[in-house]
Formats: C-alpha cells, sequence, structure tokens
C-alpha cells in the first residue's frame, strides 16, 4: 500500500516573515556598531577607590592642560624605568596612563623594566648618561629626544629641560622607633608633576629670603621646609639676600620672602623693600609674623600703609582657664585662585596673631590701587587677647572680639593687567611653615596662592591622596589624651580587673 505524503491541514496558513523583526534586528547592529565606534574614540577610566588612589590630581590636570603643555609642537617624553617588583608599581603605572590620557597626545611614555631589557636600559643610558643601580623616571621636554645630553661642551643649555628623579623621591618614608624606615605614602604625583612643570621652563625663577633678621638663617632653615616644598613644586629657586648689605633688590628677583624676624628693619632696608614692592611689573612679597615678637613698628607700619595692620594679640579660645592656641579657621571665598578651597576648614597650630583688613585713607588706597582680600578667618569662638596672662580671660574693651582674620592677601595694580599686579601675602602664624605641623590642605592651599603670586594660576589645586597607610591626625590636646588612656588608665583597669578576678577567687 502505498504511503501518502502528508501535505498539512488544508486551512493551515503558511507563516509570513515579521518585517517587525529585521528592522529590530537591523537597529540592534547598528546600535552595537555605534557602541563600538564610540568606545575606541572616546576613552574613558573611573577610578572607584574609596580615596582615587589610581587618580592624578587636580593641580596635575591644570598643568597638563595649559597652555606651556598643550601648545608645544613637541611631545614630552617620560621614561620610566623601574622595577615591575617595586612596592606601588601598579598605581604608578596607572598614574602615567592618566598622565598620557589627560596630556592629549604631548605627553610621552616610554616604561621598562632595566632587569628585563638590558639593551633599552643601555640605550637610554647613553642619552641621558644615567646608570640603573636603582630605579629611575626621566623626563625630557627638548625638541629632540633621540639626541644624546651635552656633558663636556661649554653649551649645556640642552640639560635645563631635562629632569632626572631617582625612585626614592616618589616614596615617602616614615622613620621607625628603631630607626627603620617603612614606605608610608606614595609621592609619584606631585614628584612627577614639578619635574614636568621644571622641565618645560628650564630657567628657574629666583625669590629671595631675608637673612639677619633671626628667625630664618642659613644654618636653621626649619621654617622653609614646606615653603621649599612649594617653590620647588612651582620651579623657584630660593636665594639669601641680607637687605642692610644691598642698595636695592637684583633684576632677576620676582619674589621677596621675609619669615618671622626678631629685629626690626632700618630705613635704608625699609626703602629697598618698598622699591621692590612699588618695582613697575609683577611681583611678590610674602611675611610671616611672629605673634611672639611684636615689636617691629618699621615693618608693621609698612604693612599698615598696605591695609594690613597687625594686631599684637593672641588668638585664643573663650572659656579656658589657660591658653589654648590650636585654631579651626576657615578658608573664605575671595581670591579665584583658591576656589576649589572656599569654605574649607582646617586646624592651625601654634600661636596665631590676628590681623585687621583696613586702609587709613581710602582714597589713597584707591589712587594706589591698594586690595585687600582675607586668606583664613576663625571661628566666632575664637578672640584676640592683648595681655600676656597665664590665666587668659575675654575681655571686650580690650581684646578682638572673633571671628578673626589670621592670613591675608593685598594686591597694587590692576587685576585686568596680570603683567603689573604686584601681591602680598602676610599671616600671623609661623608653625604652620613647618613639616611636621603643616596639614595636607595647609599645603594645599599655600601652593595655590603661590602659584597666584608668581602668575601661574594653572598649577592652583588639590593635591592627589597617595597614602599607603591610615593616618589620622590629632592635635597636641588629643595625642595627650590618647597618651594617657594607653599608658595609665587602660594599665591601671587591667590591675584592678586582675585584683578583683583574684579577690574573688581567693574566696
Amino acid at each position: 500500500m502505498r504511503k501518502k505524503e502528508f501535505t498539512g491541514h488544508p486551512d493551515a496558513k503558511k507563516p509570513k516573515g515579521n518585517p517587525l523583526a529585521w528592522l529590530n534586528l537591523l537597529l540592534l547592529s547598528i546600535f552595537v556598531l555605534a557602541c563600538n565606534y564610540i568606545g575606541c574614540r572616546e576613552y574613558a577610566r573611573a577610578d572607584l577607590s574609596e580615596q582615587e588612589s589610581y587618580s592624578i590630581s587636580e593641580r596635575t590636570l591644570n598643568v597638563l592642560s595649559s597652555d606651556r603643555i598643550q601648545k608645544r609642537e613637541t611631545p614630552i617624553r617620560i621614561i620610566f624605568a623601574f622595577q615591575r617588583t617595586a612596592t606601588g608599581y601598579a598605581r604608578m603605572y596607572s598614574l602615567l596612563e592618566e598622565y598620557k590620557r589627560h596630556g592629549k597626545g604631548k605627553i610621552i611614555i616610554d616604561c621598562f623594566d632595566p632587569l628585563r631589557e638590558p639593551n633599552r636600559a643601555r640605550e637610554i643610558s647613553q642619552i641621558y648618561g644615567v646608570s640603573f643601580d636603582q630605579n629611575l623616571c626621566v623626563v625630557d621636554a627638548r625638541e629632540d629626544h633621540t639626541v644624546s645630553l651635552k656633558t663636556f661642551e661649554e653649551d649645556r643649555s640642552d640639560r635645563k629641560h631635562v629632569r632626572i628623579r631617582p625612585g626614592a623621591s616618589f616614596m615617602k618614608y616614615e622613620v621607625l622607633p628603631d630607626e627603620t624606615k617603612r614606605i608610608v605614602a606614595l609621592m609619584m604625583d606631585e614628584v612627577l608633576c614639578s619635574a614636568v612643570t621644571e622641565a618645560v621652563e628650564g630657567d628657574m625663577r629666583r625669590m629671595y629670603v631675608v637673612e639677619g633678621k633671626g628667625g630664618v638663617s642659613r644654618d636653621d632653615q626649619s621654617l622653609l621646609e614646606t615653603l621649599g616644598l612649594i617653590t620647588g613644586s612651582l620651579n623657584i629657586q630660593l636665594s639669601w639676600v641680607n637687605l642692610n648689605e644691598a642698595e636695592v633688590l637684583p633684576a632677576d628677583a620676582e619674589g621677596l620672602i621675609i619669615v618671622s624676624p626678631q629685629t626690626d628693619f632700618t630705613e635704608n632696608e625699609m626703602r629697598v623693600i618698598r622699591e621692590f614692592w612699588e618695582r613697575e611689573g609683577r611681583h611678590a612679597v610674602f611675611i610671616a609674623l611672629d605673634p611672639t615678637n611684636t615689636k617691629l613698628p618699621m615693618l608693621y607700619r609698612f604693612l599698615r600703609e598696605q591695609g594690613v595692620r597687625p594686631n599684637a594679640d593672641r588668638v585664643l579660645l573663650r572659656n579656658r582657664k589657660r591658653a589654648y592656641y590650636d585654631i579651626s579657621a576657615v578658608m573664605p571665598k575671595g581670591l579665584n585662585c583658591t576656589k576649589a578651597f572656599w569654605n574649607n576648614t582646617t586646624q592651625i597650630e601654634g600661636q596665631s596673631m590676628s590681623l585687621t583688613l583696613e586702609h587709613g585713607d581710602e582714597n589713597m588706597a584707591a589712587i594706589r590701587k591698594l586690595t585687600t582680600y582675607p586668606l583664613l578667618m576663625s571661628t566666632a569662638e575664637y578672640y584676640g587677647e592683648t595681655s600676656r596672662d597665664l590665666e587668659p580671660s575675654f575681655h571686650p574693651q580690650e581684646d578682638k572680639e572673633g571671628p578673626l582674620c589670621l592670613q591675608a592677601a593685598v594686591t597694587r595694580g590692576s587685576n585686568n593687567d596680570p603683567n603689573n599686579l604686584s601681591t602680598m601675602i602676610v599671616t600671623g602664624n609661623i608653625d604652620m611653615l613647618t613639616r611636621e605641623n603643616a596639614r595636607k590642605e595647609q599645603t594645599d592651599y599655600m601652593r595655590s596662592l603661590w602659584a597666584w603670586m608668581m602668575h601661574r594660576p594653572e598649577y592652583a589645586g588639590k593635591s592627589s591622596n597617595q597614602d599607603l597607610t591610615m593616618k589620622i591626625d590629632l592635635n597636641r590636646h588629643t595625642r595627650s589624651a590618647v597618651e594617657h588612656i594607653t599608658l595609665i588608665i587602660m594599665p591601671l583597669l587591667a590591675l584592678l580587673m586582675a585584683l578583683a578576678i583574684w579577690n574573688t577567687r581567693r574566696h
């Protein structure tokens, strides 16, 4: 019997193609191709770490996007010769990738391991004359990166556009009680940004530090440690000057630094300072006053003429039986260069003197184009104590009521003509200039102010957080309380518990 082929039910309809499904498939293909195309051309990274440890700082971003970098015809070459086993290598490599990305073609990164690539190390050594007995980083801002540096010729101008940094400078060390060192933070972003700045500019700018007045000297530069770090990151060289032996400051002087003078200035020395302050062009003056020494009539008179009057007092916290010097300060709105710090708070240690911003003659100040700005303000809980009692108390008739100005800025000239604008910063605290008392936000704030003084707004901004260990900032009183708890109270509690247990078991 022959089988019949099944042809289906006669009422069934043959399925037809759905044109909407083909349209969806076409749109999906276009969407996938567009995402891949955009992903290839527009690259983005996200740092999901809590402290943003894999991101470069705001200051570095400003430097890389500045005209000094972006308008260069030849890109900057960064040679990173580090062993892959070095501490923090992965984080440093990630930061280099950020330099390359934000450099927008003006930064070339060359990474290699000298131990694994000896031929490459030999080639770099012949060009720059370095030996790879340690980790190195070379920043080359010359027009031709392949030419060897001049060593024996008299003309060695090409060297000023090359900076070589040892790997140890990328680390911050802490000395332990047994005199050993441990790495507590990566300083790569700060060190590398400074090296790029120096290599691009070549010649260093020069500022002069006044000597012969006490406070600082060539033998004791503890008060210049923080300033040295700030000026070094801005490619500024510090030199010494004795105003008593000088008729005028040198022509290459772009700034004058007066830190903690202990003796007053003579008429000739004040004439030199006035001549520099009123000199045509852009110049900067930084003055840090010692609150414990208020007998400087000549210098105070000069400051009053500029609109800043030192009050010769001590900023203290109210309702304290003893003097409490640690101050909670606010960075107020004012200069645009400090916009990233507006309304931020910081803790200032050590004695401080308050400043009053006022002009004795407003018409004369307008003629001279003098403008004052508060930079650090205390909260209302503090006041200016004019007496030197061991148990001070607030007297409205004698003392200054808070909030008080602790640091101020003065400009002479028009902001519309930055090339002829002289700038001055006056601070009534010198302890914040030492490395052990200066906090991170204070150093960043001061660096932004110095960038403004030296007409380098692109170098302002906050630095990155590259700590490898947890750090808790405590003031001296909190540290004292912690020491009493750990050294006295906790052992005493343990002893009492032991006595209680012993007494219970005895019975």
